[in-house]
């Protein structure tokens, strides 16, 4: 879904600029509504995620972390906390991350986590940028950076949902691969 969600922008701009004619007689008039799907689209990947995150935070606990600062369901709400959403998903995840890979201590910072959450808040504050801007004023390029910013976090999130359960896997066995297979 990460990938789909990152490709549909994209996709949809490709047509546009390879094809003027056929996106204003197809696209253009339908444009609110493929704007609603890929909205919704975005909110049900993120609820994924989240359950995502919530299960491999849960898998921590089963295998007896009990050491860890952030709570399974902590790392999801974490996310709609007024300011602390600025550095708490951040600590949440790196902790995720360490944890799961049996890095000791879970603080130790690692690139890949800190280049996600740079990523997302760069797509954040893009996505807040564009939305205060007129609909009609908005240059491509803002577009553009808007969409390689979406398409390098959606590229992130991917490795660091990979090397989380690759990490898990090695932790305890068969009963932790089987919650993400």
């Amino acid at each position: 879904m990460i990938v789909i969600d990152a490709a549909l922008r994209p996709a949809i701009l490709l047509v546009a600029w390879l094809s003027p004619g056929t996106f204003s007689v197809y696209i253009t008039p339908v444009a609110g509504m493929a704007d609603g799907f890929v909205f919704g689209f975005k909110i049900l990947t993120m609820i994924l995620f989240c359950r995502w995150i919530y299960v491999a935070g849960r898998n921590l606990v089963e295998v007896g972390m009990d050491e860890l600062e952030f709570t399974p369901a902590s790392r999801i709400w974490w996310f709609f906390v007024p300011v602390a959403s600025l550095f708490k998903p951040f600590q949440a995840m790196r902790e995720l991350w360490n944890a799961s890979r049996n890095i000791w201590p879970h603080d130790t910072n690692d690139s890949l986590v800190s280049v996600w959450w740079g990523l997302w808040l760069a797509t954040n504050i893009l996505a807040y940028i564009s939305n205060i801007t007129n609909r009609d004023s908005r240059n491509l390029t803002t577009i553009v950076v808007h969409i390689a910013a979406e398409i390098a976090v959606a590229v992130a999130a991917i490795a660091l949902v990979r090397g989380i359960a690759k990490g898990q896997d090695s932790l305890a066995g068969s009963e932790i691969a089987e919650v993400f297979a």
